[in-house]
């Protein structure tokens, strides 16, 4: 079985395109137990989200992410929390709020107890001169009996020209912490130094779980004062730590702050957008999924799913749940985005779900027609790139190969035959397949479909070969209808004065009959 980081049975949301898992610190703790008792050989990693994560891996344009690699290592990294009030705002404004906020400076003194009582060793890396050593003291004292496996404090270089030796660098740090046989790695480096100095040694580490945990180790010591309880529960802790050393952190905070805006404005305006739509329209339910299935003569199918114009998490899940679900082999899935206009906000996080099962062949599956509209709308939430959505449309990429050879596919219907035919054709190819007599064959009890759209060159010889099936035979109970007819084949019919195909069929036609509709001709 594939295993997936955005697999349906995790409680996350998604507000600005990384997950964040809805625990409460509890939870959390209890969540980093099961993960470091599993010796499997993956090596997993929980990460502190908070606003310099954001800012850092996102920037302010929508087009790209700042920091991709940073990006890719908090989407698919195991566990999420929310390190701060402005995550959790987030989350509120999506519409899927989050239970608590978990920042690490709360987590390593909760996970600690659970650590020891479960015979679950530590191994402390980061921080500076001495930093570790008496915060691994400090955890000892105050959890008698914990068993602190390591303490290391290496300079790390994740930019720059001495990346060039950081494999080589990096080496004697991570034999040391796979020697000590550590269960938990506490990652205080700091953001991104702890997130990609974990992914460029993932491989290598043998520990079960890393945790992102930046300057906790200043707190355990005392270096660094918390908030009193009731400026926690106010949320107003980063106006305590400003007052606390105003001339270090007070520009820090205002950029940091002023970069939340410029993400989070057009997440609010989305939403405020999506609450309107919403209050006009229903979203379709979990029950309106229907997939349409064609079936090749090749023992290879396709199932074809057209969206509704406003896409909620509820149809959304029940979509990846019959992905998932899906048992058959051979079958290429295609989600139809055409008619799609809006994505809800609470879906966002199936999004990220959809794009890893679109990175395992098990899935098989494409999304296709994504409007430039949808996607500038899932660019400005950060979601866009979290699924690789194709510009063509559903029919281009069941009825057009590459390149200038002969090719014919066919799927059969409820009712009937489509026939997908692309490339270069002449009779001789039409000859050499026996595809004229199959047609007759095939259209004494059913309709045949015929698609052109892949057509590079249509010899006057192989129009001649399908001018007999332009009509319909009144007396036949099948027939012939064509489709895919552009201005480049069109013209080719008109150059051969043999006339055109009869009635054909438009590609909103053809497209409602391969999702199970009945074609409406003439």
């Amino acid at each position: 079985m594939t295993y997936m980081i955005h697999r349906l049975e995790r409680d996350c949301v998604t507000p600005l395109g990384i997950p964040v898992d809805n625990l409460s610190l509890e939870q959390t703790v209890s969540r980093i137990i099961e993960l470091a008792k599993l010796r499997d050989g993956r090596a997993r990693l929980v990460s502190t989200l908070n606003v310099d994560f954001l800012v850092n891996a996102l920037g302010t344009r929508f087009s790209r992410a700042r920091h991709p690699e940073l990006l890719d290592v908090l989407r698919h990294s195991d566990l999420v929390t929310a390190d701060g009030f402005p995550v959790v705002w987030l989350s509120r404004l999506v519409g899927r709020p989050v239970k608590q906020r978990v920042c690490g400076s709360d987590l390593v003194p909760a996970l600690a107890p659970l650590a020891r009582d479960n015979k679950l060793s530590i191994f402390l890396l980061g921080g500076g001169s001495g930093v570790a050593k008496k915060a691994a003291k400090r955890l000892e004292e105050t959890n008698p009996g914990l068993k602190i496996a390591g303490i290391a404090a290496p300079y790390v270089y994740t930019a720059g020209p001495e990346l060039a030796n950081c494999y080589a660098d990096d080496e004697a740090v991570v034999d040391q912490i796979n020697r000590s046989g550590a269960d938990i790695l506490l990652l205080g480096l700091g953001n991104p130094k702890q997130e990609l100095w974990f992914n460029r040694n993932r491989q290598r580490l043998q520990v079960p779980v890393s945790i992102g945990v930046g300057g906790t180790f200043e707190f355990i010591i005392g270096k660094v004062r918390r908030a009193p309880a009731w400026v926690r529960r106010l949320n107003l802790e980063w106006v305590y730590r400003i007052l606390q050393d105003p001339v270090r952190l007070w520009r820090r905070y205002a950029h940091g702050l002023i970069k939340l805006a410029a993400l989070s404005l057009p997440l609010a305006i989305a939403r405020l957008s999506e609450l309107a739509d919403f209050m006009v329209h229903t979203l379709p339910s979990a029950e309106q999924v229907r997939w349409y299935r064609l079936w090749s003569n090749r023992d290879q199918s396709l199932a074809v799913l057209r969206l509704p114009t406003l896409v909620g998490y509820a149809y959304l899940r029940a979509v990846v749940d019959s992905l998932r679900d899906d048992e058959s082999v051979n079958t290429l899935h295609l989600l139809d985005f055409s008619a799609v206009r809006r994505v809800e906000l609470k879906a966002h996080q199936l999004l990220l779900t959809l794009g890893e099962m679109q990175q395992h062949k098990q899935f098989d599956v494409q999304c296709l027609g994504i409007s430039p509209r949808l996607r500038r709308d899932l660019s400005v939430t950060r979601a866009m790139d979290a699924v690789q959505g194709q510009h063509v449309g559903t029919l281009e990429v069941i009825g057009t190969d590459e390149g200038r050879t002969f090719s014919c596919r066919s799927y059969a219907l409820h009712d009937g035959v489509i026939t997908f035919i692309g490339g270069e054709v002449s009779a001789s190819d039409f000859a050499a397949t026996g595809f004229i007599e199959s047609l007759g064959h095939a259209s004494r009890d059913r309709d045949c479909y015929i698609d052109l759209r892949g057509v590079t060159l249509l010899h006057s010889s192989a129009i001649v070969a399908l001018s007999p099936f332009f009509q319909r035979d009144p007396e036949s109970q099948g027939g012939f209808v064509f489709s895919g007819i552009n201005a480049h084949v069109r013209q080719m019919f008109v150059m051969a004065g043999l006339g055109m195909p009869d009635t054909p069929l438009t590609d909103q036609q053809l497209l409602n009959m391969l999702c199970g509709e009945v074609p409406q001709r003439g």
